[in-house]
This record gives structure tokens, C-alpha cells and sequence, in this order.
């Protein structure tokens, strides 16, 4: 028994001391961006915006090309941590890209685009939407930079390194772009595997006016179970949304809000049991702004399951879209519905003037 007893004693301080290490190791390596980055632009595009002018926004959550029509996601009630295969991924990444060029827009504001995870096979999405807008700029910023996710728990499933962000492409000439980090954080050890949540911001020239446009690519915080993170969040975004306001620039901010917009709140009510968007207050918007949303179509869908339209279990969010200055006009705006075929959301497409 005493013999035993040693044998069960020593597994369980190698596996201590293993975890432990392998716990400090997250923690030396981990991802810790600075309040304020500066950006590096690979700059192809060659003209600059103007007033009076139509300009179409694309926001698009691509879901790392990972969260098709097929799939699940365990944190959201589903099993799965990554597509089954590399060949399911090109399939979506494909359809992606099928999206983007069919709907044509001057700027693309992209969320979840992985420059190199396990959880896509490693193809390099950041590469992939330059080549095929080889005519804009392109900026991006990491949204989660993480040496290894240890989740979920499985020998072959689990998430592993990711390198992943948002991704800004426009045919305009870009002045400057910086990564905002947002301030809030999940604490300790949970933190070091996590996302570091940020916008990216880039200001664009605009011929015959001494303002600057200037356009917000943004990926809010999601599963945070007491709302402090979204605060916090939604607190910078408004110090910096009055700021620009008092500069008297055109600003157009656009993503995935992970929140439910005020006049969304009723038209998919959360079903008991399943993950609640929580709504975004009605007077969030400070004096010169105004909402860029279309409530007619869902943006984004719950990954419990494959998606399964008549199912009593798929739930529906309007998450996605933009807060505009009120010095630009909105022309039109509407979300493309694709049926979730390529990603958990839907792109949401928007023409605008800048007055």
C-alpha cells in the first residue's frame, strides 16, 4: 500500500509541476501590447476621399474562415475547437472571398482574420484579402496573440497558437493607422490564453477639407459574464468617439459589437438557456453620432450546432454594423444574407456621403 500510495504521490507532482510549468511559461510569454500602437500600412492605394462622394463600408466578421454553415464552437454550447480539416477551411475562406468581390466596397473592415493558428490550419488569411484587393491598403492589428490555447480539453481538438486580429482594406490612401488597446482584462491565469481586445484606427485625407475621416475597425468583448470588460469597452469608444466629435472629423466606426444595438433588443429575444448578446443602452451615443444598422436580417448566429434554420435551438443576434458622425450622410444600408454558409455572421454593407 505505502509503495502504491509513493507511485500515486510522484504522478501527482509531476503533473503539478508540469501544469505549473507550462502555466508560467503562458505567463512570460504572454501578448502585452502597449495603450497605443502605431501600425504598419502596405500602402497600394493612390487616391484620396472627397467630400460628396458615395463610399461603400463593408464590416465582416470572417470567423477565421473556420465557423461555416458546418460548425459548432464549444463556447458557445457546442463540441468542437477548430474545423475538422484544412480542406473545410479553404472552402470557406473561398466563399469568403466570393462574398467580399461580389459585394464591392471602397473600405473592408474585417474581425477574426488569422494571420497563423492551428485552429485554421495556418493559412495566412492577412495574405489571402490583400491578393485579392491588390488596389488597397492594408492595415492590421492583433485582437489575439496567444503562443498556445490550451482549450478545449482534447488530445486533437484543442485551439494551440493563434496569431488572429482585425484587418482594414481600403482603395484610399491612408494618412496613419494605430491599434487602441481596450482597457479591461480577464484576470489571472485565465487572461494569458485570452483575447486582448482592440480597434484599429486609421485616418484618411479627405481633398478640400482641413478634417480627416477617420475609420474605427473594432471586435468587441464577448462571453463576459459580468459586464465589466463591455463597460470598460464601450467607455473608451465614447471618450474617443466625443474627442473626434470636437475635432469635427468624419468618423465611421464599424465590427462586431458583440452586443445587441438599442433598436435590435426585441427582434430576436434570447432563448432560455442559450448565450445572451446583452444590449447596448440606448443612450450610449454621445451628441453628433448616429447608429449604421439594418434590423431586418440577423448578423451573427449562436455556434451551439450546425446551423439549422427551423431548428427550435438556432438563436439569432444583430451584433454588427456601424455608429456614424453626423456630418455624414447615410445613403443606404442592409445585411447581406448568405445563411451563415462561410461564417457565424453576415456581412453588413453601407453607402455613405461625407457632407
Amino acid at each position: 500500500m505505502k509503495k502504491l500510495f509513493k507511485i500515486i504521490f510522484k504522478v501527482l507532482v509531476t503533473v503539478i509541476i508540469l501544469v505549473g510549468g507550462f502555466v508560467g511559461y503562458l505567463t512570460i510569454t504572454e501578448y502585452k501590447p502597449e495603450p497605443i500602437e502605431t501600425i504598419s500600412i502596405e500602402q497600394n492605394a493612390t487616391i484620396n476621399v472627397a467630400l460628396n462622394q458615395n463610399i461603400t463600408f463593408m464590416t465582416f466578421n470572417t470567423g477565421y474562415a473556420g465557423l461555416g454553415e458546418n460548425e459548432d464552437f464549444v463556447m458557445d454550447g457546442g463540441k468542437k475547437g477548430r474545423p475538422d480539416s484544412k480542406t473545410v477551411v479553404e472552402g470557406y475562406l473561398s466563399g469568403i472571398e466570393g462574398l467580399i468581390t461580389t459585394h464591392s466596397a471602397d473600405v473592408y473592415l474585417l474581425q477574426e482574420v488569422d494571420l497563423k493558428a492551428r485552429r485554421s490550419y495556418n493559412i495566412n488569411q492577412v495574405e489571402h484579402y490583400k491578393s485579392l484587393l491588390p488596389n488597397y491598403h492594408s492595415t492590421f492589428a492583433y485582437n489575439f496573440n496567444a503562443v498556445f490555447v490550451p482549450f478545449p480539453l482534447s488530445l486533437t481538438d484543442y485551439i494551440g497558437p493563434v496569431k488572429s486580429g482585425i484587418q482594414t482594406l481600403a482603395k484610399f490612401e491612408v494618412e496613419s493607422s494605430e491599434r487602441h488597446q481596450f482597457p479591461g482584462e480577464f484576470s489571472w491565469p485565465l487572461r494569458v490564453a485570452n483575447l486582448k481586445r482592440a480597434m484599429m484606427v486609421n485616418t484618411y485625407t479627405i481633398t478640400g477639407s482641413s478634417k480627416k475621416l477617420v475609420v474605427v475597425n473594432l471586435h468587441m468583448s464577448a462571453y463576459d459574464g459580468d459586464g465589466s470588460l463591455r463597460a470598460q469597452e464601450m467607455g473608451y469608444l465614447k471618450t474617443f468617439m466625443e474627442t473626434q466629435i470636437a475635432l469635427g472629423n468624419y468618423v465611421v466606426i464599424g465590427g462586431d459589437f458583440n452586443q445587441t444595438f438599442p433598436t435590435a433588443v426585441d427582434v430576436y429575444p434570447t432563448k432560455p438557456g442559450l448565450y445572451q448578446a446583452y444590449p447596448i443602452e440606448s443612450t450610449f451615443l454621445p451628441a453628433g453620432y448616429q447608429w449604421g444598422i439594418d434590423i431586418t436580417d440577423p448578423t451573427c448566429r449562436l455556434l451551439n450546432q450546425p446551423y439549422e434554420p427551423s431548428s427550435d435551438l438556432t438563436q439569432y443576434y444583430i451584433i454588427d454594423g456601424f455608429i456614424v458622425s453626423s456630418n455624414i450622410t447615410i445613403g443606404s444600408i442592409s445585411v447581406i444574407q448568405d445563411d451563415f454558409k462561410y461564417s457565424d455572421h453576415n456581412p453588413v454593407v453601407m453607402t455613405v456621403t461625407l457632407n
